[in-house]
């Protein structure tokens, strides 16, 4: 079916309904909408034209909600519902599915939701963009920092010792550039409960041989979950390999997001 014939009917639901957004995973086209555009950029779905009805929408739904947690970490959108337009199909998706999938609010005890919003914002963006043309992995744990640096090692002379904690605010988005190009450093970024950075280039000395994880995830994902183990701290590790990002507390990894969707407006 024509992609514009399947945005127009997308925005005529959408605007009925009243959507909090059209997200639409077709070619951008010039369309006119009262409900902001969000496309799914760099998404390839040709498999679509190979599948029964029963399995475009078992994939687009799928997409959709890997799309929406994208949603959710930049655009803060936790209610409400938003329109999907596939090359194939239109859904109507209640964000309300994201919340069970990504709560942030489940580790306001240990760090502050604005923190782990950017804190994610910030691993997605690493995941995809990488540094100097390659792939890194990197990871930060977040919790009572004197607390875990006492459980860690300085592989490296910190470079945030001694730096005013307005140039180691983590939601600040100045800040990110020196963030990412210390995350190329071997080790782990430390942050406290408010955000401010307090070491690179750490390595945590705890035990991990009771931590369970799938197979191909390597020493920092353990070293992430180990230390979430043994002390109320939350972990987020990006993935050097697949540049999926991944949540730890209590040892275990909570969620994994997928960093190869992209989206904009």
């Amino acid at each position: 079916m024509n992609d514009e014939l399947l945005m127009h009917a997308g925005i005529e639901i959408a605007e009925e309904i009243g959507a909090r957004a059209i997200v639409s995973f077709t070619r951008p086209c010039t369309c006119q909408s009262k409900v902001p555009l969000i496309w799914v950029q760099d998404l390839k779905l040709d498999i679509l034209r190979d599948l029964t009805m029963y399995e475009i929408v078992s994939v687009c739904e799928h997409h959709m909600l890997d799309a929406a947690v994208q949603i959710y970490l930049t655009k803060r959108f936790e209610e409400g519902t938003v329109v999907a337009v596939f090359q194939y199909a239109v859904l109507i998706f209640d964000l309300e599915r994201v919340r069970n999938f990504v709560d942030l609010t489940s580790y306001e005890d240990i760090v502050d939701k604005d923190v782990m919003y950017s804190v994610l914002k910030l691993a997605m963006e690493i995941a995809v963009e990488g540094r100097e043309g390659r792939k890194i992995g990197t990871a930060f744990i977040i919790g009572d920092a004197p607390e875990i640096a006492a459980h860690s090692h300085q592989a490296i002379l910190n470079p945030y010792l001694g730096h005013p904690t307005s140039l180691r605010d983590i939601k600040n988005r100045e800040n990110w550039e020196s963030v990412k190009e210390f995350a190329q450093l071997d080790g782990i970024f430390i942050v406290d409960k408010s955000g401010t950075i307090a070491t690179a280039g750490s390595y945590m000395d705890v035990n991990a041989k009771d931590v369970h994880l799938p197979g191909g995830l390597g020493g920092r994902h353990r070293a992430t979950a180990a230390i979430t183990a043994v002390m109320p701290a939350v972990g987020v590790t990006v993935s050097e390999s697949g540049g999926l990002v991944r949540v730890f507390r209590d040892g275990a990894c909570t969620i994994t997001i997928r960093s190869d969707i992209r989206i904009s407006g």
